[in-house]
């Protein structure tokens, strides 16, 4: 008896292992931006692009080749509740080979903070290093990637501002 439940208990923990992880994130941007830099990021050579839909802003993927396998990812838009875009994404692999559902959120958040800031400058290349490498000299681990970042953002652009004159020069 003990061995049939605990069989039963393993099967039903495994099957679940292998279901579909949802991922969400929240953007500041519309989803139509969001959409735009999605399908840009989708067009490059870590994904092929299975099916798509403007219209309901829906995307399949799928990562990874003949020597890792195939793995597909289902990406979806939705406004958010307090503004922005809402993006979820679903794959079956997140783990210790595969991270496909975060990576992506990752690849979409770079495009869209390269779009901001523009991709040659220095804070945009400080952040690219720090979600690629999981760090930044000083900045403490990916966790701290985006909080710095927007400090770090904030400094350069309010240093380009340029300063209202201090007298009508006409």
């Amino acid at each position: 008896m003990r061995s049939i439940l605990l069989t039963m208990l393993i099967a039903c923990l495994a099957a679940r292992s292998f279901g579909m992880k949802n991922r969400h994130e929240t953007f500041p941007q519309t989803c139509d931006a969001v959409w735009k830099t999605t399908v840009a990021v989708a067009k490059s050579q870590e994904y092929r692009i299975v099916s798509i839909s403007s219209e309901e802003h829906v995307l399949s993927l799928v990562a990874g080749g003949a020597w890792g396998g195939e793995r597909i990812i289902s990406l979806s838009l939705a406004p958010g509740d307090e503004g922005g875009c809402t993006v979820t994404v679903q794959s079956r692999f997140s783990g210790l080979a595969h991270s496909d559902g975060p990576d992506l959120l990752v690849r979409i958040r770079m495009e869209l903070v390269g779009e901001q800031l523009g991709h040659g400058s220095k804070a945009y290349e400080e952040y690219k290093s720090c979600l690629e490498h999981g760090s930044y000299p000083d900045w403490g681990g990916k966790s701290k990637c985006a909080e710095r970042f927007q400090s770090k953002a904030d400094a350069e652009k309010a240093q380009k501002a340029d300063p209202a004159p201090l007298w009508n020069t006409k």
